[in-house]
């Protein structure tokens, strides 16, 4: 699912800045858009995951919010390694679910992993371990700034893998009962073998690890 395309080819030469990815149509690209970006994705929430060190094995439910082609589900769930893991991708396309579904099904990772049609912000209608969340902020800014829709988003904890500016913007507006339990900005080397998917040498990861103050 991740091989380059022509479509994924064009795509990946015409993005040149982080607003051509914000107002990108992923629903009539999906596929294009998954063989441009999803191995680059991937790595990068395998990076931002490693942060969490042994504790990822100990997250049972968790929800992946605007899961795209799934992505941060598929690090999460081959780094977790959790037989008894539930994991809930949550996205408006139904293109991009139907992805993940495929990504996933080809995976056979241990777990109980399922994906769902919601039009996100919403009350989820449990509280996850964890929620997890890679570039989705950075298209739903308003949800940073209102303590109301945030607190609809968070579960127990949440890891947010976004840019720079957007994870400067979570750390600087977390509401009240929120705290950061950490911050990371890396650089990741893609590996050789898989250049042809990537398109590049190295991809700079930022991400933020917060959790509510009841928790602590």
């Amino acid at each position: 699912m991740y091989r380059p395309s022509m479509a994924s080819i064009a795509l990946r030469n015409a993005v040149e800045s982080r607003r051509q990815i914000e107002v990108f149509d992923y629903v009539n690209s999906a596929d294009a858009f998954t063989r441009a970006f999803g191995m680059r994705n991937t790595l990068k929430c395998l990076r931002a995951l490693a942060n969490l060190g042994g504790r990822i094995h100990g997250y049972r439910r968790v929800c992946d919010l605007g899961c795209g082609s799934g992505a941060f589900s598929l690090a999460f769930a081959y780094l977790a390694d959790n037989p008894n893991l539930e994991l809930h991708g949550l996205d408006a396309s139904e293109i991009q679910l139907s992805l993940g579904e495929q990504l996933m099904s080809a995976a056979r990772l241990p777990g109980r992993i399922e994906f769902e049609r919601r039009n996100l912000p919403t009350q989820i209608g449990y509280l996850p371990d964890l929620t997890i969340s890679s570039y989705w902020f950075c298209e739903n800014e308003h949800v940073i700034l209102d303590p109301v829709l945030f607190d609809l988003m968070v579960g127990r904890e949440m890891l947010v893998v976004d840019y720079e500016k957007i994870i400067d913007r979570v750390a600087n507006c977390l509401p009240r009962g929120f705290r950061i339990l950490g911050r990371h900005s890396s650089s990741v080397d893609i590996p050789s073998a898989l250049t042809e998917f990537v398109a590049q040498e190295k991809a700079s990861v930022h991400s933020i690890h917060i959790g509510r103050m009841e928790n602590w």
